[in-house]
């Protein structure tokens, strides 16, 4: 054994070190094929009848799924991938539709694809099969949306309901809170069931949620008083001038350097402008270095500083900066103002001085004040501008030359209000119109007969309103003139809705705004249109009864009454129906899709990973395993 080892020492340790050498510089790749051996086989998920999904299968689908994330890929409807298990179903389900395209037909140049290969560190081979099942899953989800065939007569039907137009005039009569009793008990019960709902977003308006809300206080030094304290500062001589000009003597805004004893305006000036910016800067650099002095050495945690609970005790003043920065640089003193009042983030922008602040020195462009209080660690900021309570902000300068520094004196992120007494104005106010809204609408036969007996100026002045200019309504507006040459129009329209349906809107969100109602109503237009859908066209509107002609409609989402009187009605002219229903431009189609489909926010329910588990009878395999990926 011993003679074995010597006569084969050398080739052993070559052997083993060469082994050594592996361990010691490649230990992730060991322990991935460790890992690898150890998966290799094992079942990672269970699909459709119990087929199983192996460990080589899900590696593949997991790459791709990060391909997808890297490209920042966003579907119609469905957004940005939700996991791995996600994209696997999408694909299956592509590929069982036979939509998923061979690679020689993926519409993705080469270059493109190297690009890809180079920036995720795949092979070329994985992203062509990335981008072909990613042209299969998005031909899916248009597949889905277009599937729907429609007859002639169907299109016809729909052009009518979406395209035709009624031309009216309204009178709006509104439900106005007004100075009446209104029980505690009916004021609780209003309370309750909108406290948590964001104020303007429940029904009618009503909502009572806080708002995220905070006081500041602040420190501002306008550019003049930069500039004048750099004017009479030792710097500011004529020597110093005179050295100036000289050092720039082939500046083009200055004249030939001449021995007179009179400078320059315009080398003055410039000179002025030089000593003025370094003073800002001197002025920004103290002032920041002042108010970070004592939370020097303090922990920090997601860009945020951890305050001690004596922090009150330890923060500069800011009516002390102001003191301290007007005795060093001998300049004006500085302004100080504070907000005692709560302002809400919304609102930002009507605080005082402050509001209209833009920051240009805070990063490439330029930083709204509402931007950095809604940054602000209380109301979930990520820590970019490191804005939080009691702590000072960043030194701000804007265009204009000046500088501020602000401090969140107290913050209250949005809530439910603790009692009623924090609201109780708004409750009052709600509850108050809601009475008025019930004796209003008992009101409604009586308003309609003194319409059509009297017209329509008589009710606007018995109920202080006014009678609305012509308007016309369609309940899908898309606010194109009606006097553009047809080709125009149906271009113009085809343009804005699909740009609308695109963006997110429902068909509801396209209906026409009815002058003086506060909140767009769609029931209110499409009353309008049952209305008048079986007025004849070869009557004039004039020639029929008044009973026909005006009518009132509630709006319950305004607790108002809309007095209605229509002067002319308007049905899609078969040019239009032709126009927006060809192969080119199949408006129509899309515009009845999304109506019986609920639009984007259906395609989201048919393709969401809650959904296709269940209609693909998904199971994950492992867990331990499925809770690493999905991460």
């Amino acid at each position: 054994m011993f003679k074995f080892l010597r006569k084969y020492s050398v080739w052993i340790l070559g052997f083993g070190g060469s082994l050594l050498l592996i361990a010691f510089l490649a230990p992730n790749v060991i322990q991935q094929l460790a890992q690898r051996a150890g998966y290799a086989g094992t079942k990672q998920a269970t699909v459709g009848d119990g087929e199983s999904v192996g460990y080589d299968q899900w590696q593949k689908n997991l790459t791709e799924s990060q391909i997808i994330d890297r490209l920042g890929v966003s579907l119609p409807g469905i957004g940005n991938i939700e996991s791995p298990s996600h994209w696997f179903l999408l694909t299956r389900e592509a590929d069982s539709a036979g939509f998923t395209p061979s690679l020689n037909a993926v519409t993705v140049d080469a270059a493109t694809v190297t690009n890809i290969a180079r920036n995720t560190g795949v092979r070329t081979q994985t992203v062509f099969e990335t981008l072909a099942h990613l042209e299969g899953v998005q031909r899916l989800i248009q597949t889905y949306q277009g599937a729907g065939r429609f007859s002639d007569r169907r299109l016809h039907n729909a052009a009518d309901r979406y395209l035709s137009s009624v031309a009216i005039e309204t009178v709006v009569i509104p439900a106005k809170p007004i100075d009446t009793d209104v029980s505690e008990e009916t004021l609780l019960a209003q309370f309750e069931s909108w406290k948590d709902v964001s104020i303007g977003e429940g029904d009618q308006g009503f909502g009572y949620k806080l708002p995220d809300r905070f006081k500041v206080e602040w420190v501002h030094i306008p550019a003049e008083s930069i500039r004048q304290a750099a004017k009479l500062s030792d710097d500011f001589t004529s020597r110093e001038q005179r050295k100036f000009w000289r050092r720039n003597e082939n500046d083009p805004r200055f004249p030939k350097v001449e021995d007179s004893t009179v400078i320059p305006e315009a080398v003055s000036n410039a000179y002025l402008d030089l000593l003025t910016e370094r003073s800002r800067d001197e002025i920004a650099r103290t002032m920041s270095e002042q108010l970070r002095l004592p939370r020097r050495g303090f922990e920090e945690q997601d860009s945020f500083i951890k305050l001690p609970e004596n922090w009150g005790d330890l923060k500069l003043d800011l009516e002390q900066l102001a003191t301290n920065v007007q005795g060093t640089f001998s300049i004006d003193l500085p302004a100080y103002g504070s907000v005692g009042e709560w302002i809400s983030t919304a609102d930002a922008v009507n605080t005082p001085i402050l509001g209209e602040v833009t920051a240009t020195n805070l990063g490439d462009s330029p930083v709204s004040f509402e931007t950095l209080i809604t940054a602000a660690k209380e109301f979930g900021g990520n820590g970019n501008f490191r804005v939080q309570q009691g702590v000072s902000s960043p030194i701000v300068e804007t265009n204009k030359g000046e500088l501020f520094v602000f401090r969140l004196t107290a913050t209250d992120p949005s809530r439910a209000p603790d009692n009623l007494d924090e609201v109780r104005a708004e409750v009052q106010a709600d509850a108050a119109r809601l009475q008025q809204w019930a004796l209003l609408q008992a009101q409604l036969g009586t308003i309609q007969a003194n319409a059509r007996n009297n017209g329509m100026l008589r009710v606007a002045m018995d109920n202080n309103s006014s009678v609305s200019r012509p308007q016309t309504v369609s309940l899908v507006d898309a606010g194109i003139p009606a006097i553009l040459d047809a080709a125009t129009r149906q271009s113009l329209l085809s343009q804005t809705i699909l740009n609308r349906l695109s963006a997110g809107d429902s068909i509801e969100d396209m209906v026409s705004s009815i002058q003086s109602l506060e909140q767009t109503d769609a029931d209110v237009v499409k009353a309008i249109f049952t209305l008048t859908e079986n007025m004849p066209l070869d009557t004039p509107i004039v020639d029929l009864s008044v009973e026909e002609r005006i009518f009132v409609i509630p709006s319950e989402e305004n607790m108002a009454l809309v007095v209605v009187r229509v002067t002319e009605t308007t049905p899609a002219s078969m040019e239009l129906l032709k126009g927006l229903s060809g192969n080119t431009t199949p408006i129509l189609q899309t515009l009845l899709t999304f109506d019986e489909l609920g639009g984007t926010k259906g395609i989201g329910e048919a393709f969401s990973l809650e959904i296709l588990i269940d209609r693909h009878n998904f199971k994950r395999g492992r867990e331990e395993v499925a809770a690493v990926d999905e991460e």
